[in-house]
């Protein structure tokens, strides 16, 4: 085991910093061996990613930092042997927290050292990639506005989310799938590989990272006096018993409309329409810390 550490020096308030001294604290990392390297900007960890490829000495890559971090670290490794971990230190963590990942930077540090993968499924938009949840609507407006805030983190997620509550209508979009047609009006229109946005808000419940299939979730506008009610059904894991909530499982789709927007696994986006998604079974190789729910094991 040989493992690369790429590390964003300034999230979870510029503790990515400590990694070097964390893994010193930790007793199992004596019998390992490891280099860290710090991004410089936004898209060097897909250059640090190719480098690695390419000189081939590491086995595992390793993503230190936020949302952005992990993707750019996860989406640059589809299609190769070299195992993929993650040491989440953003505000969501929704793809760490589905794989099972821990919060605690020390014990995350820990379950990388775990002997268990899985190959599981990317989803390619355009000429993007999601590893977690994607979409269009109130939630991609809310991370272009989050985008433009001094101060991250959840408080400042949930400011941007009150300042476009009263602002943002439902928006109508045409989805084809399977030689289907389906026109929708809807608040929110996710694109899901795992099942949450991060904080243990699930809007796709049924998602599975090995199933071979994305969700489709569409979100009608809830009613002002139902906000409270929602959010309950979302850290429940339980937004589909809600008669405005839709849940559709396929390989591939077309989405058209008013789309410009677009957020990609929390990060802002504008991409034009239509939208051409599809998955991508089995792409990359991940570290799984501790056993994943069954549906996302099994195909």
């Amino acid at each position: 085991m040989r493992i690369l550490f790429i590390v964003n020096p300034i999230s979870g308030f510029g503790l990515g910093r400590e990694l070097p001294e964390r893994i010193k604290s930790i007793p199992e990392y004596d019998r390992v061996d490891f280099d860290i390297v710090f991004t410089e900007y936004a898209g060097h960890a897909r250059v640090l990613v190719e480098e690695a490829r390419t000189s081939g000495k590491y086995s595992h890559i390793v993503a230190v930092g936020g949302d952005g971090t992990v993707n750019e670290v996860g989406t640059a490794l589809c299609g190769s042997d070299i195992a993929f971990a993650v040491v989440s230190l953003g505000s969501g963590n929704g793809f760490a927290r589905h794989l099972g990942y821990s919060i605690f930077m020390n014990k995350a540090l820990r379950q990388v050292l775990t002997d268990r993968y899985a190959q599981i499924d990317v989803l390619q938009i355009n000429d993007k990639y999601s590893l977690n949840v994607s979409g269009v609507g109130f939630d991609a407006e809310v991370a272009h506005e989050f985008n433009h805030l001094k101060l991250r983190g959840v408080l400042s997620y949930i400011y941007a989310a009150i300042k476009l509550w009263f602002q943002y209508p439902e928006k109508k979009y045409k989805i084809t799938s399977g030689g289907k047609v389906m026109k929708v009006s809807c608040f929110i229109l996710s694109f899901a590989n795992s099942s949450q946005y991060g904080n243990n808000a699930y809007i796709a419940p049924h998602a599975s990272v090995r199933d071979g299939r994305m969700d489709l979730c569409i979100l009608k506008r809830p009613a002002f006096f139902d906000i409270m009610w929602v959010l309950l059904f979302f850290v429940s894991s339980k937004l589909y018993k809600l008669s405005y909530f839709k849940e559709i499982q396929c390989e591939e789709a077309i989405v058209e409309g008013d789309i410009r927007r677009v957020h990609i696994d929390g990060d802002a986006y504008v991409l034009d329409a239509p939208l051409h998604l599809k998955v991508l079974p089995g792409a990359l190789k991940v570290v799984v810390p501790k056993r994943l729910k069954e549906e996302s094991v099994t195909r």
